[in-house]
């Protein structure tokens, strides 16, 4: 967790202050779709994006420490949202199980006040989900693999790895050359992993780990190993390039 996650999680000690927070994001989110609704487990996870931990995990933490008074079973964000935040929002299981949201057209807390975090993150998505999710189907049945990122249409899944068929309701099906929506290819990218069960943080492309120059000369050094002794013995390598891989950072 940053220190800027800590200090937003400090702001967020009241229900008010929870609302104002779940408020913004979904009217962002809505607007950002043309007032459509908003699949929940999207809004839980800007909540992780935003405070590094789960929306029902900071509720526990508040409980614990005596700030609030909130029973376990409304912990999660779709009973509190139900019981804690309906005369913002609007809640609905269609179909059940996925939980959608949209605001209520009445004056919600802190109205015309700028919200923290309220910005609608706009996700990463492994190219390979982005592509399973656009491409025709052509008649095929369409599988993701979560083991290893990538896809395949075929008329089963593959004996091995972690297959999760994609429905054709979800694929846009349209040619690489289209202008795409990206606001909607990721709305549909959620709603299927809700379905599913699948967590949206598997299908997001994570960043390489910054290198040091000890990572670099390691490299070279395993790609030296790597050669016929017949041919390592000829190479040489100047001194200027160590020294240049040992001052980089």
């Amino acid at each position: 967790m940053t220190a800027s996650q800590s200090e937003f999680l400090a702001t967020l000690c009241s229900i008010e202050a929870i609302n104002a927070f779940l408020v913004g994001v979904v009217r962002t989110a809505s607007d950002a779709r043309a007032g459509e609704p908003v699949i929940l487990t999207f809004v839980g996870g800007e909540f992780v994006r935003s405070s590094g931990t789960t929306f029902d995990r900071h509720l526990t933490t508040l409980v614990d420490q005596g700030l609030l008074s909130i029973p376990k079973s409304r912990r999660k964000l779709a009973p509190f949202i139900e019981y804690y935040s309906t005369d913002f929002l609007s809640l609905s299981a269609n179909p059940p199980g996925n939980y959608f949201v949209v605001p209520k057209q009445t004056v919600g807390p802190d109205a015309g006040q700028p919200l923290r975090h309220a910005e609608v993150t706009t996700l990463r998505f492994h190219r390979a989900v982005w592509a399973a999710f656009i491409r025709p189907l052509d008649g095929k049945r369409r599988f993701l693999n979560l083991d290893q990122i990538g896809f395949t249409d075929a008329d089963a899944p593959p004996s091995s790895g972690s297959w999760k068929e994609i429905n054709p309701d979800f694929v846009l099906g349209v040619s690489a050359d289209t202008t795409i929506d990206d606001a909607d290819l990721q709305h549909r990218i959620e709603a299927w992993a809700s379905k599913e069960g699948v967590q949206v943080s598997k299908l997001l492309r994570t960043s390489a780990p910054t290198r040091t120059s000890s990572d670099r000369l390691t490299q070279l050094l395993d790609l030296i190993d790597l050669l016929p002794p017949e041919i390592a013995m000829d190479w040489s390598i100047p001194a200027s390039v160590l020294k240049h891989l040992r001052a980089a950072r």
